[in-house]
């Protein structure tokens, strides 16, 4: 098991769950999912827990190379930064303070996004290998 495998196992699952398996109701309700509102968590929570499920087969894959359980710790890896992005105050703030971009474009925003969630995948990729 390489790197550069694990990475594409994890951009798939990916894939799967922030455009296959995302519902509609969750991708307009989840912002501020870790705040206050009830139907914003609710919908991060019911995202978050969608979006691991598409990770369990490379998880499964990665323990049977593996014989261990340090998938269960890339599981948290990858769902708990991605908990965050998706609650948006992250990216509004990188969006202000590094984009200098206080009222970006839906497109930015999502490439924005997405790009976070890949470069926090490659460090999940890498410790799968150690």
């Amino acid at each position: 098991m390489t790197w550069p495998a694990v990475f594409v196992v994890l951009l798939l699952s990916h894939i799967a769950g922030d455009f296959l398996l995302q519902t509609e109701w969750q991708a307009l309700n989840k912002a501020g999912g870790l705040g206050r509102s009830r139907e914003s968590r609710r919908a991060l929570r019911n995202h978050a827990a969608t979006y691991l499920a598409a990770y369990v087969p490379g998880l499964a894959w990665m323990a049977g190379e593996r014989g261990d359980a340090l998938p269960v710790l890339l599981a948290l890896l990858v769902v708990l930064p991605h908990v965050v992005v998706d609650d948006g105050r992250l990216l509004r703030g990188w969006m202000q303070a590094v984009k200098h971009s206080p009222d970006p474009a839906p497109g930015l925003v999502i490439m924005v996004d997405q790009s976070f969630h890949l470069v926090m995948l490659l460090p999940v990729a890498l410790l799968a290998v150690v």
